[in-house]
């Protein structure tokens, strides 16, 4: 189902994944960790969340709310937690990874080096399959180096030897449980709120292909259907649980960046310019938020994303889903009560 939601238990799932073992998922106290551990959740599947030691008490609740196993531990070190989340597990979810990464870390560390650990826990316990979620727009010697180091963890999973599935989500939005939003969402609902009119780079024609969260969330369970042995009604590929492509998914909507942040406006009924930030000067901001902030509210990749669009070239996620994606227009009604 891709309805919104008032309580996380009113998800319901036409996947059935009770009895298929151990479900571990990593990065579970994020924005898509927390909707997929409730689509998890709904499909009857046995959680364990690995989470890190500085996560929020809160986020971890929300987790515990929908019934699944929470260990404390870093991924990269020798946790007794994290060899007991892995242990015997059917699947291993990796998600960790950020598009603005707090000070003292990086993209290298958040993708390239969490991913090599993920994938050496998984091994070490005994774990066969395994999902990623990575970005729409990955690709080898990208010009941000959010999506190149994106690449080389797809790279690490493809030689890894694990029976992998890679997914390649959009713009995703919306949100159905925990309290996070992605953070070009974020930051979009404080600017919209706090600045006389919206400064989007380059004027916010690059395009995008929002994607429900909740929708996101189901087509990883989809994945994880596949990946486990159920047959599924899928074709082309997607119900090839050793297939090594990554498969890239999407709202049925695609739009410019500045028509995205009108429909965000008008759910908040609010009526405000939008002015263009041209590149230079976006850079020059973006680069003094990643010296002062502990978390940039503006970094240089999310300047270079904005400066190409961000749509796929092949979208599964019907296949996966089984039904339409939620309307975007749907998918924003949630922001309605910020």
């Amino acid at each position: 189902m891709n309805e919104i939601l008032t309580q996380p238990n009113q998800l319901k799932s036409r996947f059935d994944l009770a009895g298929r073992g151990p479900i571990v998922v990593d990065g579970a106290t994020g924005y898509l960790g927390s909707h997929l551990v409730a689509a998890l959740a709904a499909s009857g599947a046995d959680i364990r969340c690995l989470v890190h030691k500085g996560s929020k008490a809160e986020d971890v609740q929300v987790l515990k709310n929908l019934g699944a196993k929470v260990f404390v531990g870093e991924l990269t070190g020798n946790d007794e937690q994290v060899t007991s989340a892995f242990k015997d597990a059917r699947v291993g979810v990796h998600l960790i990874g950020s598009i603005a990464p707090k000070k003292g870390l990086s993209h290298d560390l958040l993708h390239v080096v969490m991913t090599d650990s993920f994938i050496e826990k998984a091994k070490a316990g005994g774990v066969e399959n395994a999902l990623m979620v990575t970005a729409l727009g990955t690709k080898a010697n990208a010009p941000s180096t959010y999506h190149a180091t994106k690449w080389l963890a797809e790279e690490s999973l493809r030689r890894s030897g694990l029976n992998s599935t890679i997914l390649r989500p959009s713009l995703l939005v919306g949100r159905q449980v925990g309290r996070r939003n992605s953070k070009l969402v974020d930051r979009l609902l404080k600017v919209i709120a706090e600045k006389k009119s919206v400064p989007l780079v380059n004027g916010g024609i690059n395009k995008l292909q929002p994607l429900f969260i909740g929708d996101m969330a189901m087509a990883a369970v989809a994945s994880i259907d596949n990946l486990t042995g159920a047959k599924g009604d899928v074709s082309g590929g997607v119900n090839d649980p050793g297939s090594r492509d990554p498969i890239e998914l999407g709202g049925n909507e695609i739009l410019p960046m500045r028509d995205f942040v009108k429909q965000l406006m008008a759910v908040l009924h609010v009526d405000k310019s939008i002015v263009t930030l041209p590149y230079p000067i976006a850079m020059a901001a973006a680069t003094v938020c990643q010296l002062i902030q502990e978390v940039p509210v503006l970094s240089c990749d999310q300047v270079k994303l904005s400066m190409r669009d961000n749509i796929c070239t092949d979208n599964r996620i019907e296949e996966l889903l089984g039904v339409k994606p939620l309307p975007l227009s749907s998918a924003l009604q949630v922001y309605a009560s910020n």
